[in-house]
C-alpha cells in the first residue's frame, strides 16, 4: 500500500524572512506560520484591502500526483467532475468521508503539458487542515498513482487591488494578469521559474506563487521591493470572514455536511459515484443547522466561544468572528437551527453559555460581507 504524509513538524523555507521581520507565530498544519509582523494586524488587513498584502502559505499540504488513473483516484476523492477540470484549471472541493460529513477542502490543480514536464506530475492537490491526506491515502489502494509530498515547494499569496500592478512589475514574458479566475500556468520571476494561479481567498483579486525553495527567499523579497506587503494569518483571517469563506477546524469540523456548510455549490450531482455521495444525498435533506452571516452590535471583540440564544433556548453557535473596522462592523459566521437562518432575523449572543453578562445582539445576514470582485466564476 502507498501512503502519503507529512512530516509531524513542519518548517516553511523562508521562516528565517519572517524571524527578520519581527512576526508571531502560532502552529498550523504542523508547522510554524506568521501571526503579525511589527506594523500589526491593522495595516496587514489594510493593505490586503487597498494595497497588495503578501502571506507565506507553506503550511497547506501540497500533493504532486501522476500514474495511470489519477484522475479516478481523484474523482472519486473528491466532489467535482474531474472531467470538467480542464489543463492549467483549478477548482475548490470538498473531501466528504463515508457519512457523508466534510472532512477537508482543497484546491485541486489539472496541470497543462508544460507544468507536468515541469512538475513531473499530472495534478496537484493543496489540501486544507483537515484529514484529506489520509483519505487520500486511502483512494491509494491497489492502484498505480504515484502522489508525492511536498514542503520542499512555497507557496506565496499575494492578495488585494493592487496584486495586479505588483505581478506585472515582477513577471518577465507574459503575464498572470490574463489568467481567468482559477487558471494557472508558467512564468518566470526574477530568472525563477514558477507557477502562478489566479486564487483568492480574501475577496480581493488575487495570485498564489508556487517556487522552489531555493528560489523562494529572493522571490519574497523580489515582491516586497516591488509594493508588495508582508501580512500574516490574523489579518488574512479577518479579510477571508470578511469574504465568508469557511475555514477548517474552525466554520468546519468534520461533522457536518456539504448541505449545512452552504457547500452544495461545489458537489456535482451528476457525477455516479464519490465519497459519502449517498449519505450526503440522504442527509441533505434534513439538515440539522445552517451556515448564515451576523452581523453584531458594538466594535468589540466576542468571547471566544460565544452561542446563540432565542425565546430562552440555544439555537446555535458562532463558529467564526472578527471586528472588522474596514466595514465597521463586527461580523461573524455562524451555525444556526435552519428555520432561524433567514435574513433579518434578530438573535442574541452570549459567552461561554453564561447569562450573568449582558447578551450582544445579532442580525442573520449573508456570510458574504464583502467581495471586491464583479464576478467570481465557478468550475
Amino acid at each position: 500500500m502507498m501512503r502519503v504524509s507529512f512530516a509531524n513538524s513542519r518548517s516553511s523555507p523562508i521562516v528565517s524572512v519572517h524571524e527578520a521581520l519581527g512576526a508571531d507565530f502560532f502552529v498550523w498544519n504542523q508547522m510554524p506560520v506568521s501571526k503579525s509582523y511589527s506594523k500589526g494586524v491593522e495595516s496587514e488587513h489594510k493593505a490586503i484591502r487597498k494595497a497588495a498584502g503578501l502571506t507565506d502559505m507553506s503550511g497547506i499540504k501540497k500533493i504532486w500526483l501522476k500514474g495511470s488513473g489519477a484522475s479516478e483516484v481523484i474523482d472519486f476523492l473528491i466532489t467535482r467532475d474531474c472531467n470538467k477540470i480542464k489543463p492549467g484549471v483549478a477548482t475548490y472541493a470538498a473531501l466528504l468521508n463515508e457519512n457523508g460529513y466534510v472532512i477537508d477542502d482543497a484546491i485541486v490543480f489539472r496541470l497543462s503539458s508544460l507544468e507536468s514536464e515541469k512538475f513531473d506530475a499530472s495534478w496537484l492537490i493543496c489540501f486544507g487542515a483537515g484529514f484529506g491526506v489520509d483519505y487520500l491515502s486511502k483512494s491509494l489502494e491497489g492502484t498505480e498513482v504515484i502522489a508525492r509530498a511536498d514542503d520542499d515547494t512555497v507557496c506565496l499569496m499575494l492578495q488585494g487591488p493592487h496584486a495586479a500592478t505588483v505581478i506585472k512589475r515582477i513577471v518577465r514574458g507574459p503575464l498572470p494578469v490574463n489568467l481567468g479566475r482559477f487558471e494557472h500556468g508558467l512564468f518566470s520571476i526574477s530568472d525563477s521559474d514558477v507557477m502562478i494561479a489566479r486564487t483568492s481567498y480574501s475577496g480581493e483579486d488575487g495570485f498564489e506563487i508556487f517556487v522552489k525553495s531555493q528560489h523562494a527567499i529572493h522571490v519574497w523579497n523580489y515582491l516586497v521591493s516591488n509594493g508588495a506587503v508582508p501580512v500574516g494569518f490574523d489579518a488574512i483571517d479577518i479579510a477571508r470572514i470578511e469574504a465568508g469563506l469557511l475555514f477548517f477546524g474552525r466554520d468546519m469540523t468534520g461533522s457536518e455536511t456539504p448541505t449545512e456548510l452552504g457547500l452544495d455549490f461545489i458537489i456535482d450531482g451528476s457525477k455516479k459515484h464519490f465519497r459519502g455521495k449517498t449519505a450526503w444525498e440522504k442527509k441533505s435533506r434534513m439538515p440539522r443547522h445552517k451556515i448564515v452571516g451576523l452581523t453584531i452590535d458594538g466594535l468589540s471583540p466576542l468571547y471566544e466561544h460565544s452561542f446563540l440564544y432565542a425565546n430562552g433556548q440555544t439555537v446555535g453557535k458562532i463558529t467564526s468572528h472578527a471586528v472588522s473596522a474596514w466595514l465597521g462592523k463586527t461580523i461573524a459566521i455562524a451555525q444556526i437551527k435552519p428555520e432561524l437562518a433567514v435574513n433579518g432575523n434578530q438573535i442574541c449572543v452570549f459567552g461561554d453559555s453564561c447569562y450573568s453578562v449582558k447578551s450582544r445582539k445579532a442580525i442573520v445576514c449573508s456570510r458574504r460581507f464583502y467581495s471586491n470582485f464583479q464576478k467570481i466564476t465557478a468550475i
